[in-house]
């Protein structure tokens, strides 16, 4: 008998096994992607989203296929006798049922591209934001959260929402819980540091603005769309802002869009002290000026402010100027004021000067910021200055005297007492010789002493007299190759310093008491005292004259002595035509100083003298005369001497004769001296010479002719042009040259000059050595580090052979504010170039302070005594985030801020101005992210439980007549 379930068995193993087939023979198709009714695409989306993707639609055929015959074979296996129209809808019911869970099989997806946001604020909140900037800062922010509570009325998917997030920046970037902010915000309150974003005072000294947008950008959800704006004033440093467009560029890189808003502040206008500068080294007891530079910046000029400027010396008022008056902005074309405020100190080390502007009374309008109307500046005050002081013939010591009534160490010696050694000369700031004449000091000495001022940088001051320069036998030795001036005026290598012609009378007369001899003895002894390139002649006069010795170099001394041995008196007595010879063969001399010697024992006549003593003056020819004996015509040869510009000797017998020659000689040999009264006169304004008033200064009775080399400086002149004060530089040194004297000869006016002291202080102050060091001198630079607070110490060294790289050391970080006995900190010192040498140093306080660096290395060959020595300063005014180039920066230069291209939507460009509106209402782009919504649920409870109780319904109620069908 056949079974009634075999038919169905069948039929079901057949549409299994149909399917089975069919997988086997044909893979798996890709997923299939369709477009929803727009109608449909609605209910199913709030967005709207139309594309499904059905991800296995094989399910869609093998599920009916495997089935299908399976029903068709139960179609009419029914206890209940149905008719065709019910079992026709029963099995339609049935196969829309199949179809409906095939198609959730297939797993359908609604898919859309995401169009979530986030929306990151970096706000600065650093001091130069003030609270209107702030304010409108935060109105951007709330903007954003009222949109947020628009968003969040729409029934959105998670990845389609708006994330915002809020950062807070100074010099250190930190996330902003707006939760906890929003509530404190309900609040009211007209504080703006207690607003919805608050400021950060322990942070607001720095505008870290690419620490802010790379916090920003790591509050970004990875999975929507990045969107940053940065609310700044664009001020800072230089560094912060190149590190900004760094920043800005690297995010962009990252697919993260930057855009910028700035808003004016409340006031643009700021009276600012810029900064306070002291001279390059500072003496105990030495005035010197402290400068001050102040500016206006945006104060109209018919708004200009008279403010009281105070200058502060260690927290106390400064003695010798406490305040100025000044005016604000000044008449220059920037309305920069530069004011010198002179100050001394009493103690050395360490000192401090602050400079503060009163400007209590200012409108807040015209002074934006009141933190920078200070600041302050660092020195290290220096023991008294060492000079050391060689003289001859000065019992008054007035020289030393006048030096050390300012405070300087005065060691006087005699010249043979000089150290001839480096050593010794070292301690010393300056080396005076006042009137020291050249065989009195000797070579190593003078060596040292170019070594002294050349490769040490010690000053030298040498000081005129009777056996100064030239004078002195110092021509053409290394020490006037240090001086700023030539002693001979332009004498050539071979070109003689003297020629002297002796005019003797041999009269009848010169034979008595032996006179010819002494004169003959004088003569010989004047040609040996000669340098032999200086040249000599000799001529004997009766009625006629007899040349015995033509004019020639002194260095024929043995045939000079021999010609002059062939003098023998006679004849009567015409001193004319001799001294017209002698005229004619000076006239052809080239050497500098041209001078007759005129010696006579009886009556001339005038006849003519006169005017060849104007030709002589003319040729710059002098002469002197000297009268032997009662009948010597004394008026005569007087009047020779006053005309010819030279002086006159009286001998009774003769016998000092020699010495009369002697001394005309070494008087004539001293370069011309000019023994006249003579008036100072300033030729250039420094330092040296401030508050000296020269117009009050009495005369000085002589100076030694000087010629100043290239380059050299006339400080000072005489009322007919001649220098007195000449200054220059010789290596590493300075030296200056005084071609009168400083004692009671020429300078005999001067003693009782109430500027003496303060003029002689001053030129030493000014000639003495600034700070170098031992190996041809060094500089410390202080350069600011990456990180706050940190600097890079920097010793140059400028050695005198070649670079100094095997030296040791360290530098000594002072804080003058440190309570008195604290240990200053010791940094190592590496070298890091040739002639270099480096320390990084920390802890130097960015909100303003200042730190006094001592650098010092040593020899490894010499490590008892430092090799180079040399300071340096840090003074910080105020924090840099005040200082005027970043709180009036103009913020338009955030436009330049560039990104790569990207192919984004108008409204999501980087931009720079306007509202935020279409940042924040623009969907957010996808970037091949997508939201996948599954809709097999949806197919489950709207099709197939729908379609499931149909078919209970079909097979549980009937349509029309019931038949039972017999059994």
């Amino acid at each position: 008998m056949r079974s009634p379930l075999l038919l169905p068995a069948l039929a079901l193993l057949l549409g299994l096994a149909a399917a089975v087939a069919l997988s086997v023979a044909y893979p798996a198709p890709a997923p299939w992607s369709v477009d929803l009714p727009a109608w449909l695409a609605e209910l199913l989306s709030p967005l709207g989203d139309r594309r499904c993707v059905i991800e296995r639609p094989q399910a869609l055929w093998l599920m009916p296929l495997s089935v299908l015959p399976f029903l068709l074979a139960i179609a009419r296996r029914s206890l209940v006798d149905l008719g065709p129209l019910q079992i026709a809808a029963q099995l339609l019911a049935r196969l829309l049922l199949l179809l409906a869970i095939a198609l959730a099989l297939s797993l359908p997806t609604l898919q859309s591209p995401t169009r979530g946001k986030t929306v990151v604020f970096a706000v600065d909140v650093s001091a130069s934001i003030d609270d209107r900037q702030l304010a409108a800062a935060q109105a951007q922010v709330q903007e954003a959260l009222d949109y947020l509570a628009r968003e969040g009325e729409r029934e959105l998917d998670r990845e389609d929402r708006t994330r915002l997030r809020v950062v807070t920046y100074g010099s250190r970037a930190r996330a902003l819980d707006l939760d906890a902010a929003t509530t404190d915000a309900d609040a009211p309150t007209t504080d703006a540091d207690a607003s919805l974003i608050p400021r950060d005072p322990e942070h607001a000294l720095a505008s870290d603005h690419a620490g802010g947008l790379r916090l920003a950008a790591a509050l970004v959800d990875p999975e929507t769309e990045g969107r940053i704006v940065l609310l700044t004033d664009g001020g800072g440093s230089k560094a912060e802002r190149a590190d900004l467009a760094a920043t800005v560029r690297e995010l962009g890189e990252r697919g993260l869009t930057v855009h910028t808003r700035s808003f004016p502040a409340s006031a643009r206008a700021d009276l600012v002290v810029r900064g306070v500068h002291l001279p390059e080294e500072l003496r105990v007891g030495q005035t010197f000026d402290v400068v001050v530079d102040l500016e206006a910046l945006g104060v109209p000029r018919e708004q200009a402010q008279r403010l009281r400027l105070q200058l502060m010396q260690d927290g106390a008022p400064n003695s010798l100027t406490p305040f100025v008056e000044v005016d604000l902005p000044g008449p220059a074309a920037d309305g920069v004021v530069q004011v010198r405020m002179a100050a001394r100190v009493s103690e050395p080390g360490p000192v401090v000067f602050t400079a503060i502007l009163d400007a209590e009374g200012v409108p807040r309008e015209l002074n934006r910021e009141r933190a920078n109307d200070r600041a302050g500046v660092v020195g290290e005050v220096r023991g008294r200055p060492r000079v050391l002081l060689a003289s001859s013939g000065d019992d008054t010591q007035a020289l030393a005297r006048a030096l050390r009534a300012d405070h300087l160490h005065v060691d006087a010696v005699s010249p043979g007492e000089l150290p001839e050694t480096i050593e010794g000369l070292r301690p010393y700031d300056l080396v005076m010789f006042s009137d020291v004449a050249a065989g009195r000091v000797g070579g190593a000495t003078r060596q040292a002493l170019t070594n002294y001022v050349e490769d040490y940088g010690g000053g030298f001051v040498m000081v005129g007299g009777e056996n100064s320069f030239g004078v002195g036998g110092w021509g053409g030795t290394s020490v006037e190759e240090l001086l700023p001036v030539r002693f001979e005026g332009e004498r050539q290598r071979d070109q003689p310093t003297l020629a002297l012609v002796l005019v003797i009378d041999k009269s009848g007369s010169m034979s008595s008491e032996d006179r010819l001899d002494l004169v003959k003895e004088a003569a010989r002894l004047t040609a040996a005292t000669l340098d032999p390139s200086d040249e000599i002649g000799v001529i004997a006069f009766d009625s006629y004259p007899y040349t015995l010795v033509r004019l020639q170099p002194a260095a024929n001394r043995l045939r000079i002595a021999g010609d002059i041995r062939r003098l023998s008196a006679g004849g009567g007595t015409n001193a004319l035509p001799a001294l017209r010879e002698a005229f004619l063969q000076l006239v052809g001399s080239r050497a500098l100083v041209k001078h007759v010697i005129l010696l006579s024992d009886g009556q001339s006549p005038e006849a003519g003298v006169a005017a060849l003593l104007g030709d002589m003056r003319d040729a710059d020819i002098t002469v002197s005369a000297v009268g032997v004996g009662a009948g010597a015509g004394k008026d005569f040869l007087a009047r020779v001497a006053e005309r010819g510009r030279g002086r006159y000797y009286f001998s009774q017998d003769g016998t000092d004769v020699p010495r009369i020659f002697s001394r005309e000689t070494r008087e004539v040999t001293r370069n011309a001296v000019a023994e006249r009264l003579l008036y100072p006169r300033v030729a250039k304004n420094v330092q040296a010479l401030r508050g000296v008033d020269f117009a009050r200064a009495p005369g000085l009775r002589g100076i030694i002719p000087l010629k100043t080399k290239p380059l050299a400086e006339v400080l000072l002149k005489t009322h007919d042009g001649e220098p007195l004060l000449v200054r220059g530089r010789r290596g590493l040194g300075r030296t200056a040259a005084f071609a009168s004297d400083a004692k009671p000869r020429w300078a005999a006016l001067w003693l009782r000059w109430g500027s003496f002291a303060k003029l002689w202080s001053q030129i030493a102050r000014d000639i003495m050595r600034q700070g170098a060091g031992l190996i041809g001198g060094a500089s410390v630079r202080a350069i600011p580090a990456a990180d706050e607070g940190s600097w890079n110490v920097v010793v140059d060294l400028d050695a005198g052979a070649g670079f100094a790289n095997q030296l040791s050391g360290d530098v000594e970080v002072i804080d003058p504010a440190a309570p008195a006995g604290t240990e200053p900190e010791k940094v190592p010192l590496a070298l890091t170039a040739p002639g270099r040498y480096e320390a990084a140093i920390t802890g130097v306080d960015a909100s303003g302070g200042q730190r006094l660096l001592k650098a010092r290395l040593f020899d490894p060959d010499l490590l008892d005594r430092p090799a180079v020595e040399a300071t340096g300063q840090v003074s910080i005014p105020y924090p840099a985030e005040i200082a005027p180039d970043n709180l009036l920066v103009d913020p338009s230069w955030l436009s330049t801020l560039s990104q790569p291209d990207r192919d984004l939507d108008a409204a999501l460009l980087a931009s720079h101005e306007g509202p935020i509106t279409a940042l924040l209402e623009t969907p957010g782009v996808s970037d091949d992210r997508m939201h996948t919504k599954a809709l097999w649920p949806i197919v489950l409870w709207a099709l197939v439980l729908p379609l499931f109780a149909l078919d209970l319904l079909l097979r549980r109620l009937t349509f029309g007549r019931r038949r039972l069908r017999r059994t």
